[in-house]
């Protein structure tokens, strides 16, 4: 393997640390030799990877390699690779794409009808996207597209093994410099607002991960191997997700079949919190009585100055026709003398 990568991509797909100007400014810059990506991302923007996997097909000569965890818009971006290498220690995952549907409210039936209308829009843009992408994959794999959309249903991490097997990669490869996959309680948190399904990695007693994993996976079981399709651990869709809440708490929180489960903790939280606002809004409201009160205050000044009339001066004085002359001299005098003397 390459110990030296002319491109790293992770994080975010469509961020700048993995962007389409950033890839097409190094492929345009070593366009007459092989570049060497790698790849660490748990996806992002779509259209950001379709562009990136374009990219790496018209340059001909990309070899990507994945390290860590890899999912969705990550996979994506690879597929234009010429050949794609994956660390024995790094995971895979091929899922439909997902749209962000939060709606909060009461509707009558007109309205019903018409948010009806648009998930049936958003549904089928879904499956068009659905479709193109599992296109790409069994291009790549060499397999039916009915086969990948299956695959991709099932929202499972493949092992570096099944990714081989499937088609996704051409090697394995153990290079102790590599990294590997791990899964912290911000990411998992991340992973799970976003609803990628989390990895089957083993989570230490008592730590604030595995308060996690129970708050969105409840009764977990262990994955089960299979050389044929990949399972993982389940997830729950979460109808949804509170965010400001979460932000609250610190914690994701999110509806999870019609329930939501807080802690003693949390809950004497999120009373405190409440109550602060209501204090908070409280003084708000009497700074905005008082702000109204000198408003009115200045209102009756205003119109009383209206209502008044204006001082009246009883004497009228024309200076328009004065006559006096200018301390003492004058002014008609001394101006034919001045004219007497002029040539």
């Amino acid at each position: 393997m390459p110990k030296n990568y002319n491109l790293f991509l992770k994080g975010t797909v469509g961020y700048w640390t993995f962007n389409a100007d950033m890839v097409n400014y190094v492929l345009d810059k070593y366009k007459d030799s092989e570049v060497n990506v790698l790849i660490d991302s748990l996806g992002g923007d779509v259209s950001t990877a379709l562009s990136i996997s374009s990219l790496f097909k018209i340059h001909g000569n990309v070899h990507c390699h994945f390290v860590g965890m890899n999912a969705s818009a990550a996979t994506i971006a690879a597929m234009g690779a010429k050949r794609i290498t994956i660390d024995a220690d790094a995971l895979f995952l091929v899922h439909k794409c997902m749209a962000l549907v939060l709606e909060w409210d009461y509707m009558n039936a007109d309205e019903l009808a018409a948010h009806i209308a648009e998930l049936e829009k958003t549904k089928k843009d879904n499956e068009t996207i659905d479709g193109c992408i599992a296109g790409m994959y069994a291009a790549r794999c060499k397999k039916s597209k009915d086969q990948l959309l299956e695959l991709m249903s099932k929202d499972n991490w493949l092992t570096p093994k099944q990714a081989l097997e499937w088609g996704f990669v051409d090697e394995i490869t153990n290079d102790p410099d590599d990294s590997k996959p791990e899964l912290t309680d911000s990411v998992a948190s991340v992973m799970a607002s976003a609803g990628i399904p989390l990895p089957p990695i083993d989570v230490k007693k008592g730590s604030f991960l595995e308060r996690l994993f129970k708050a969105v996976m409840p009764n977990p079981k262990p994955a089960a191997a299979s050389d044929e399709l990949p399972t993982a651990q389940s997830h729950p869709q979460m109808s949804k997700t509170l965010t400001a809440l979460a932000a609250l708490l610190g914690t994701t929180v999110a509806v999870s079949d019609g329930k939501l489960t807080l802690t003693q903790e949390q809950a004497d939280k999120l009373e405190s919190a409440v109550a602060a606002h209501q204090n908070t809004v409280a003084d708000l409201n009497a700074k905005i009585t008082e702000k109204d009160s000198k408003i009115n205050e200045l209102n009756n000044k205003i119109a009383d100055l209206v209502k008044a009339p204006a001082d009246t001066t009883p004497d009228v004085i024309d200076t328009s026709k004065e006559e006096k002359p200018l301390n003492g001299i004058d002014v008609d005098k001394v101006a034919e003398a001045l004219l007497s003397i002029i040539p």
